[in-house]
């Protein structure tokens, strides 16, 4: 790791570190043998390094991308025997067979295929490429299974490695959100049969990277491990949301018009587990790392799609989100891209907790209000309210109407199922909110230590509440 400079925060540090190691392995690149070149680059790959620390060497026409590139097919064409397109299940069976290679020369093969693949993969991950690179990420954990189901092969550290399948999951979560993500693709019979087999893909990525993930893991022993868990547990909370959609009911909307317009609402189980996730991952960022601006953002976009939650509660996490984006301006780094691509979702809670306090300090029994129900839009995949803010009787109930409702939903009871009473409701919905609060605070306490002054007396503020029961 780079040395420690007082006047750099955590996440630069590691930033300097992950460049300085691409910047030496440019200087490799044809000089030390292939395997041994992109064993390092490979390493910095499953390290979760960020995309732009490859910029220099891999954007279009770079001289090391070129080089990496060329070093890569001559690699390839010289190993006739290790097609990388085959079935993964049939290409080990070819280099496992019986006597064909010695030990020492099968261990090089397998490891051969595992780096080189992933390299390939990464290229096109990097190249925006994400559908060819999901494709390739999953040939490789393929290829990783078929390994371990192979006699004398359980002792390869690059074929069994748990760390390694974990990053290369990941990777390829990350390469089906980005490739296959949009709910435009339940709009026709074709595309909602391939929302099925997302769906499958999804779980079974979910499934996996949590096998390979032991809770040691989570006690942090350095920057690098502390970066990977944030990153691991942001790409968990879009899987969760991703699944949330692909599990969600398909609603007919009727608008004021006469167009008829088709929304998904999230499955709130998975909307629950979007929000944890990103949770724990705010709590594993580092000092400086912008990130968390992201993390808070899904965090109130889960809020919001999730329904009925007390604005009190919103108005913890966006708070939460404005004492962080002060310590990272004092960090000295100006998160304006983050500003000026912050969701409609989460744009959304913003207004909602500015109306609420607004209206809150007009009668205090509002100070209870609660979310809107929300939809997402197919065709444009923007949120439409469809139920009216919760909310008690009174004078300002016009006003928030007036400010909510875009849309009426045609058969609500397929979304809401069986009408309960509001008191039961308000009251669940309130332990839910309170609950990802207590969670956050647990979280912070685990993973970054004591909780500052400021953040404890909102903490305290609303873990001191009770819900509003008419």
């Amino acid at each position: 790791m780079t040395q420690k400079n007082d006047n750099q925060s955590d996440f630069e540090r590691l930033v300097e570190h992950f460049r300085n190691s691409l910047s030496c392995l440019r200087s490799l690149i044809g000089v030390e043998p292939f395997i041994d070149v992109a064993g390092t680059f490979f390493e910095l790959i499953v390290s979760m390094c960020p995309e732009s620390c490859f910029q220099e060497l891999l954007e279009e026409h770079c001289e090391g991308r070129r080089a990496l590139e060329l070093e890569l097919e001559r690699e390839i064409t010289s190993h006739p025997e290790l097609d990388l397109e085959v079935d993964p299940r049939f290409l080990m069976k070819s280099i496992s067979r019986t006597r064909l290679y010695e030990r020492h020369t099968l261990e090089l093969k397998i490891k051969l295929v595992i780096i080189s693949k992933t390299v390939i993969a990464f290229l096109d991950f990097f190249d925006k490429e994400y559908a060819e690179a999901f494709f390739k990420f999953r040939w490789t954990l393929q290829f990783l299974h078929e390994c371990r189901k192979t006699l004398g092969i359980c002792d390869i550290p690059v074929a069994v490695s748990l760390d390694y399948e974990r990053s290369l999951s990941l990777l390829c979560a990350k390469s089906l959100v980005r490739g296959f993500g949009g709910l435009r693709a339940t709009k026709t019979k074709i595309a909602t049969e391939f929302k099925v087999n997302r769906l499958d893909i999804f779980e079974g990525l979910l499934a996996n990277i949590l096998d390979c993930t032991e809770p040691s893991i989570l006690t942090c022993g350095d920057e690098l491990d502390q970066f990977m868990m944030e990153e691991m547990f942001t790409v968990l909370g879009q899987m969760e949301e991703c699944i949330s959609f692909l599990r969600g009911p398909l609603c007919e909307i009727e608008d004021f018009g006469s167009r008829r317009i088709y929304a998904i609402r999230g499955q709130q189980t998975h909307l629950d587990g979007m929000i944890r996730k990103f949770i724990l991952a705010s709590t594993f960022t580092l000092s400086g790392d912008p990130s968390f601006l992201f993390c808070f953002d899904k965090i109130l976009e889960g809020i919001v799609l999730y329904g009925g939650i007390h604005l009190y509660v919103i108005a913890f996490f966006c708070e939460l989100r404005l004492f962080y984006e002060d310590e990272l301006l004092n960090c000295g780094t100006v998160p304006r891209l983050f500003e000026k691509n912050s969701s409609p979702l989460a744009a959304l809670a913003n207004t909602l907790v500015e109306r609420g306090s607004e209206m809150g300090t007009l009668d205090n029994d509002l100070k209870h209000l609660r979310c809107p129900y929300v939809l997402v839009k197919i065709n444009d995949e923007k949120p439409i309210i469809v139920d009216a803010l919760h909310e008690p009787a009174g004078k300002h109930s016009h006003e928030i109407t007036l400010l909510l409702s875009a849309a009426k939903l045609k058969a609500k009871r397929k979304i809401h199922g069986e009408h309960q009473s509001e008191v039961q409701t308000s009251e669940d919905l309130w332990k839910k909110g309170l609950s990802w609060v207590q969670f956050w605070q647990n979280c912070y306490l685990d993973n970054k230590g004591e909780i500052p002054i400021k953040l404890a007396t909102l903490f305290n503020d609303i873990n001191g509440l009770e819900p509003y029961l008419p």
